[in-house]
């Protein structure tokens, strides 16, 4: 009886590992599936256009609920529903468990790593003022292309950890193109 109870036990334990194993191939399956669409240059760069119509819209959305609800309140009304939203989000990335090491990974941050949220506020911001006297468009360009602008100053000299990126003649050449686009979208 004892060694008919330990085949049993193997049996079982032999079951558990075989899905265990399963469920770990499957669960590096979808990781492969998910990184191998977010290594897609042509994804990545969809998500950049819907990014862009994500903004353009956005300054003009909140720059109308301010006239509703006033400049500072909408600003705070519009970082409410981000944070939710990207509270959903880290949810669904880290499946509703967050790592074990969250906090010791969140205090390695460099210190300039908690500045984005007082930079997004400058933007929402700065759009609630912006659009209604400059129009959407004009606001746009003049962010767009500053944003160009720094982001190049920024790869070049590998600023906030990014990897360095000459800043070539041909980027030039885009800036100063860049420059001229603000200036024919601000006149007509």
């Amino acid at each position: 009886m004892p060694a008919m109870q330990h085949d049993n036990v193997s049996q079982v334990a032999e079951l558990s590992s075989i899905k265990i194993e399963s469920r770990q191939s499957s669960i590096r399956s979808i990781k492969q599936t998910r990184m191998s669409i977010l290594d897609s240059v042509i994804f990545c760069a969809l998500l950049c256009v819907l990014g862009g119509v994500s903004t353009a819209s956005q300054g003009a959305i909140n720059s109308n609920l301010g006239k509703y609800t006033g400049q500072g309140l909408s600003s705070t009304i519009v970082f409410c529903v981000g944070a939710v939203a990207s509270c959903i989000y880290f949810l669904i990335e880290v499946r509703g468990r967050p790592p074990a090491n969250l906090a010791l990974m969140i205090s390695k941050a460099p210190w300039w790593s908690w500045s984005g949220g007082v930079l997004g506020a400058t933007f929402v911001i700065i759009t609630i003022l912006a659009i209604p006297k400059l129009g959407a468009g004009t606001t746009s360009a003049i962010i767009i292309s500053s944003k160009l602008l720094f982001s190049c100053i920024i790869d070049h000299f590998g600023f906030f950890g990014v990897n360095k990126r000459k800043y070539t003649i041909w980027r030039g050449l885009g800036s100063i193109g860049l420059v001229g686009c603000v200036a024919i979208i601000s006149q007509f």
